[in-house]
């Protein structure tokens, strides 16, 4: 089964964010605030939710078949 692109490319987003963040825990870095990081994290999580929400609407737009006007 393959898997669709539009799944696809938010999921790896996703689990590369989640990666990620938790590197990028204030705890380990003393100079990050938690206000930035999780500023940082929602900003981007609603990149990866537009981008899905993009990707499903050209992907059915590329999958309605076209009219011929004659």
């Amino acid at each position: 089964m393959k898997i669709k692109r539009a799944i696809g490319v938010p999921a790896a987003l996703l689990l590369y964010l989640i990666v990620m963040a938790i590197y990028a825990w204030p705890g380990r870095h003393p100079e990050v605030t938690y206000t930035q990081w999780i500023v940082t994290v929602i900003i981007t999580l609603a990149c990866i939710v537009f981008l899905y929400f993009f990707m499903k609407k050209r992907e059915k737009f590329r999958n309605t078949p076209k009219s011929s006007k004659e």
